[in-house]
């Protein structure tokens, strides 16, 4: 004789009849069980460390502006009291000296830049003052889409670097 109830796992017969009936359905209950405790646990660690997506959208940002060609920006600093920044720039380029001529970061535009020349290899702090960040918390994140103007060793003016990833810090 053959059952025809969910849970069964094979024909009852004997002894056998009362204890498995349930079996399939108890085996169900405590899979779906551990699946939502995994998945109750992944929501919890994602949900109780924020700050951890902030850290990782800096360190990624960090990663791509250091390799970044022809300038790789090393350091931003960004004051908070809307005073402007600094920031802390590499030519990734082999030969020739290129001349940085301006620096958009979002949509402000910075002022009072002077032209800044660099030979290959060589690390400077590129000074901008732009009143137009407006004033922020300090340790309050930031994220600028970064486009640098430069002339190249070649004579082509006004050649725009154009950054893929935002800049992204936090305010001092």
């Amino acid at each position: 004789m053959y059952l025809r109830r969910q849970g069964v796992i094979e024909s009852c017969c004997g002894t056998t009849a009362g204890i498995l009936q349930g079996q399939g359905a108890t085996e169900y209950l405590v899979l779906l069980a551990v699946v939502l405790i995994v998945a109750l646990v992944s929501v919890a660690l994602l949900g109780f460390f924020p700050g951890m997506a902030a850290d990782a959208k800096m360190s990624e940002s960090s990663g791509y502006w250091r390799a970044a060609r022809p300038f790789a920006i090393i350091d931003s600093t960004i004051n908070a009291t809307g005073g402007g920044g600094v920031l802390t720039m590499e030519s990734m380029e082999a030969s020739g000296q290129y001349t940085i001529t301006n620096i958009v970061v979002g949509t402000i535009n910075s002022t009072n830049l002077t032209a800044t020349t660099f030979s290959p290899g060589e690390i400077k702090n590129v000074y901008m003052t732009t009143p137009g960040f407006g004033t922020n918390t300090v340790g309050a994140l930031y994220e600028y889409n970064v486009t640098i103007t430069y002339n190249t060793p070649g004579g082509i003016t006004g050649v725009k670097q154009y950054g893929a990833k935002n800049m992204v810090d936090k305010y001092v």
